[in-house]
């Protein structure tokens, strides 16, 4: 697996940004936006100097359109105003990993930077991990593994997923064309990033990884003709991960589920957000308005809509510890409805242009992290609010190089 040298890049210092956002996102918050500005920026003065484009507008970037007009409908028009201009701010982050999704997937990049932009996203992810461990278990600044950049243990672990299906799509794909050293550090690197999984304690982010795992198993036995091997290495990984990072998710699992706590006060929280939203069913709450209302205000809405307010019934939380949920409540029907639209659209092109034995590596990797990313979002989705911040623009970087390989669909 060669790549070209930076003299033979596409764009060479506009790709140089890229990979240091790549390299910087899960790990420091500032340098994060500065290189994501001069990035677009530069992509900019490069495409209007060069007067190329990429191509017509498609269906994908049709729909983070709508994304992003049903975010700024929910500032504007929402329910909920705060008066410090929040909400705006929240909308304002669909347009950078809008954005960031449309310059990567125009940018016509060869497939040595698309592989060597995989390579470095994983590396990072692998760097902050490492980092995070010795915060929580050695410095003692964090109660539990959190990328410097990224926070939440949860998000963390959103992220955290994503690369290790990176790192196992380059491994699948690239096997017979990897030198020992190589399979030896992508090895490792997808090791390393299921323990962290594992010692993150995230349910639904460890029970992806493993799927993630299972199914690279099955890619390498097709696409590298590997067999039997493939599913042997990925059940020593599943193995050796659980016994490094531990079964603290599947043991809470367990005991919360003998004490029908599976949800984890989730749907007190749901209940919660979902009187705001039948308050305002259209726009919804605005967009980071969550948990910005009273219980006055609930009690008054619940009045309105003519059912009792039962204290236990509802639980606090600043977002609603699901996608599709904080969605809904937050931006409304017309916000879910779009949001659903790309994932579809998202969905139907992984189908629809999935490899075949003739394919080589790169359309192997790519196409399998565009499907890690879009398995964890959808899948994660459902428990923890996947989706933005440092997590949608890894995911949106995946889903580019994914939907820009233009390769012949299989019959």
């Amino acid at each position: 697996m060669a790549y070209p040298s930076w003299r033979e890049w596409r764009h060479p210092l506009e790709f140089a940004l890229l990979l240091g956002v790549a390299l910087i996102l899960p790990l420091r918050e500032a340098p994060k936006n500065l290189l994501w500005l001069a990035y677009i920026l530069t992509w900019l003065v490069t495409r209007l100097r060069s007067r190329e484009f990429g191509g017509r507008t498609d269906a994908s970037e049709l729909l983070l359109v709508g994304i992003l007009i049903t975010g700024a409908l929910s500032a504007a028009f929402g329910g909920i105003t705060r008066g410090d201009g929040n909400e705006w701010r929240a909308a304002a982050d669909i347009l950078r990993y809008g954005l960031l999704f449309v310059c990567v997937r125009r940018a016509g990049y060869d497939t040595g930077q698309k592989m060597l932009l995989l390579v470095m996203l994983v590396a990072s992810a692998v760097l902050a991990e490492f980092e995070a461990i010795w915060n929580w278990k050695f410095a003692a600044t964090r109660q539990a593994l959190e990328l410097y950049s990224v926070g939440h243990v949860n998000h963390s672990a959103i992220y955290i997923a994503i690369c290790l299906g990176i790192a196992a799509g380059l491994l699948a794909g690239f096997w017979r064309a990897l030198v020992v050293w190589q399979r030896a550090l992508l090895g490792a690197a997808t090791l390393t990033l299921l323990v962290g999984l594992f010692l993150g304690g995230s349910r639904a982010a460890s029970a992806v990884g493993v799927l993630i795992i299972l199914c690279s198993a099955m890619v390498a036995a097709r696409s590298a003709r590997l067999g039997r091997l493939a599913w042997s290495a990925a059940g020593g990984v599943l193995v050796i991960a659980a016994l490094v990072g531990g079964t603290g998710a599947l043991e809470r699992q367990i005991e919360w589920g003998t004490q029908s706590y599976s949800l984890a006060q989730r749907d007190l929280i749901w209940n919660r957000g979902l009187v705001a939203w039948r308050e305002f069913p259209v726009f919804g709450t605005g967009m980071e308005n969550y948990g910005h209302f009273a219980e006055a205000d609930l009690q008054r809405w619940l009045a309105h809509q003519g059912r009792p307010y039962v204290k236990r019934d509802y639980a606090g939380s600043p977002h609603a510890h699901s996608l599709y949920l904080n969605t809904l409540i937050e931006r409304g029907v017309v916000g879910l409805a779009a949001l659903l639209a790309f994932l579809a659209m998202v969905a139907a092109h992984l189908a629809r242009f999935r490899p075949v034995l003739a394919d080589g590596g790169a359309t192997v990797a790519l196409w399998f992290a565009g499907v890690s990313a879009w398995l964890v979002t959808v899948l994660i989705g459902f428990a923890n609010t996947t989706l933005h911040h440092e997590h949608a623009m890894l995911a949106m970087l995946a889903f580019a190089l994914a939907l820009a390989a233009r390769e012949t669909p299989r019959r």
